[in-house]
């Protein structure tokens, strides 16, 4: 992932990947300061990072604490509070600053994506589908959007057809089991990352 915390596929497949690579991810993704003191703010984000790279989430979110009570309505002050309070465990208030973020900028593709991940995470597949869906409307190119969107779909197609076993006789349950399969397999390459 190049521009998104990818809390995604975190949501929706234990990751592989080294924890220093996901941190690398995530600290790409944090938008540049848009305010009226830049300087304050890239201060704050750059102080932040380096205690994120060091593993120091608690120090590196009070540094952006700090950036916040000079400069409350910085996008990226805030786009990275939310990635951090993810990171920190502190999904439920993440995904209300995500939430805040998407109302305020919704041209923004990275915020959806972000948001996207956290429903996913909550087990909201259908949040998700609609948030990639607002990243799509918002910048058609991002394939990373695409690319978890298809995997929201593959996730929700097996939700479906474990509900559709429910209601087939014994006879169709064999169909559906090979359904259920294929559809299990391809969701699971999908979430690989």
């Amino acid at each position: 992932m190049r521009r998104s915390i990818n809390a995604f596929l975190t949501a929706l497949s234990v990751l592989a990947a080294p924890l220093d690579a996901l941190r690398a991810q995530a600290l790409d993704s944090v938008p540049r300061p848009l305010v009226s003191q830049p300087m304050l703010a890239m201060q704050a984000v750059d102080k932040a990072r380096a205690h994120w790279r060091a593993g120091r989430l608690a120090q590196a979110l009070q540094a952006i604490e700090a950036g916040l009570r000079e400069e409350p309505q910085d996008l990226s002050l805030r786009f990275m509070r939310g990635s951090l309070l993810y990171e920190s465990g502190r999904v439920d208030e993440s995904r209300l600053q995500f939430i805040e973020l998407a109302e305020q900028f919704p041209e923004l593709a990275e915020i959806h994506n972000n948001l996207a991940s956290l429903h996913a995470r909550a087990g909201e597949l259908e949040l998700a589908r609609l948030s990639l869906e607002r990243a799509l409307q918002a910048q058609p190119a991002y394939a990373l959007a695409w690319e978890n969107l298809a995997a929201v779909l593959a996730r929700q197609s097996v939700e479906a057809i474990k509900r559709a076993q429910q209601h087939v006789g014994a006879a169709e349950k064999t169909r559906m089991e090979v359904k259920l399969k294929s559809a299990s397999e391809l969701s699971e390459r999908l979430l690989k990352p």
